[in-house]
């Protein structure tokens, strides 16, 4: 499938032919791009996902989505019935919020053919080696939306319905029900069920996509940036690039450094706008994108994370450092840890034509009322965030542009707390979980060292790998 028909087209399913299988050859090959997603820093791969088939668990994760959702939803059928659906149409509402409070829209888990359940690394307690910045959740939590849009998409290139439920495990109480009977160690937490199937019937339209102008500023909080149909009265809109989306993901064009040129207008614009096809929980767009294109705040990004190089037990050993390697061929270990010292930590930052600071909110903050405020953090607002981050980088790579991730500027609270106080972002709603930079390709990353999906999958229970058939 072309690369920006998947990202344009991508749907979440909401219901499955109970019975109907996925050949378990495509079932491989959708489970194959999750190698091809962003590590942490140091090579890590903060998540572990188990393929679940067995009915009763399926059944469990569904019972659970139908109590918490209607525990949530149906304590004021005023309230979070139609109020809580205000976008949809008036004719519609009503109808929408009756299996919206019983909590029917959720169980869809109970007929698909395979559910994944994705873990993330719990605090940063279990880890390949120690992370190079200070574990905050929401930093590790977004690591598990990258594999997650990668399978997405591919499912859907293979006519396979996915949809991700984090409704089964939205309080402590059936996290730890669900953990148990997975047996998932108490370091690892569960964060939904990602059900793939063949859906009863093609979903045409999904949540309201905002303007860009609602979710995209420029150079500061609150300063809107207006879409090229609206700033210039003539552009360009070239046709985009036929490209294959597997192809596609297996190589996102990831950067060290950028030529000094600039991108044309119209490719960041196309860029920004794979975002909003994203995934949107509950229709919240609980995701904002301020775009960085003047010399001082690139520079001021920049000394913040020049700053971690510096940051004492983190980066100045350079056996810990080494330790770190172990996503690297063993041949360029010692090469990248001089890297480290003798170029120094992003600079590419100052080299990029335009950076894109990436930001999810907590609970403070929404388009509407939110009933779920009180159940605790929400790993899956990081995640969805995530997954709008893996469409810009799919639909960069596929534009011929260079890109680069850096998750180090909002990595500890202190340089946390000075982007959002330089950029005037509100610091009790909003979060920083990195800067997406985007140019004209100079030299490549050098390719990590993609781990074993068998370690990276496991087949119905914690810690027995999925028996992979074929060469992916």
């Amino acid at each position: 499938m072309d690369t920006f028909e998947a990202l344009y087209e991508r749907r979440s399913t909401r219901s499955f032919e109970p019975g109907k299988k996925i050949p378990e050859d495509i079932l491989e090959r959708i489970m194959g791009v999750a190698q091809y997603a962003l590590p942490a820093p140091g090579g890590n791969f903060p998540w572990k996902i188990i393929a679940v088939r067995d009915q009763p668990t399926k059944l469990l994760l569904a019972d659970c989505a139908r109590e918490v959702a209607k525990t949530m939803f149906g304590a004021s059928f005023e309230i979070f019935g139609p109020g809580h659906l205000w976008y949809l149409p008036p004719e519609t509402r009503l109808r929408v919020a009756e299996y919206t409070t019983t909590g029917e829209l959720w169980e869809y888990p109970r007929d698909a053919d395979v559910v994944f359940v994705p873990c993330l690394c719990r605090g940063g307690t279990w880890n390949d080696c120690t992370h190079p910045f200070t574990v905050l959740p929401d930093i590790l939590d977004q690591f598990v939306g990258y594999p997650t849009m990668n399978m997405w998409l591919m499912g859907h290139s293979f006519g396979v319905g996915v949809g991700y439920n984090g409704m089964p495990l939205l309080d402590v109480r059936r996290r730890e029900t669900v953990s148990e009977s997975l047996g998932i160690p108490m370091s690892w937490e569960p964060t939904g069920a990602f059900s793939f199937g063949y859906g009863k019937t093609k979903r045409y339209f999904g949540p309201t996509r905002p303007p860009l102008e609602g979710v995209v500023f420029s150079e500061y909080w609150g300063n809107r940036r207006l879409r090229m149909g609206l700033s210039e009265s003539r552009y360009e809109t070239p046709k985009l690039p036929e490209t294959h989306l597997e192809e596609t993901i297996k190589n996102i064009n990831f950067v060290e450094s950028f030529q000094d040129a600039p991108i044309p207008p119209w490719m960041t614009e196309q860029v920004i706008d794979t975002a909003i096809w994203g995934p949107i929980p509950e229709n919240f767009k609980n995701w904002r994108f301020l775009i960085v294109r003047s010399k001082a705040a690139k520079e001021f990004l920049a000394g913040i994370v020049a700053e971690r190089e510096h940051t004492p037990w983190f980066f100045n050993w350079a056996e810990l450092q080494y330790a770190r390697t172990s996503g690297i061929a063993e041949e360029d270990r010692l090469e990248k840890v001089e890297e480290v010292y003798n170029r120094g930590l992003g600079k590419w930052l100052t080299q990029a034509d335009t950076l894109i600071i990436v930001l999810s909110c907590y609970d403070q903050w929404r388009d509407q009322p939110y009933p779920g405020s009180g159940v605790g953090r929400m790993a899956m607002l990081s995640i969805s965030t995530a997954c709008c981050v893996q469409n810009m980088l799919i639909a960069a790579t596929a534009l011929g542009l260079g890109v680069n991730y850096d998750v180090l500027a909002a990595g500890d609270t202190r340089t946390r707390e000075q982007l959002l106080e330089y950029f005037g972002i509100p610091a009790a709603s909003w979060v920083p979980l990195g800067i997406l930079g985007l140019g004209m390709p100079e030299e490549k990353v050098k390719a990590w060292r993609k781990p074993p999906l068998e370690t990276l999958f496991y087949d119905s229970y914690w810690g027995n790998p999925y028996p992979f058939q074929y060469k992916i």
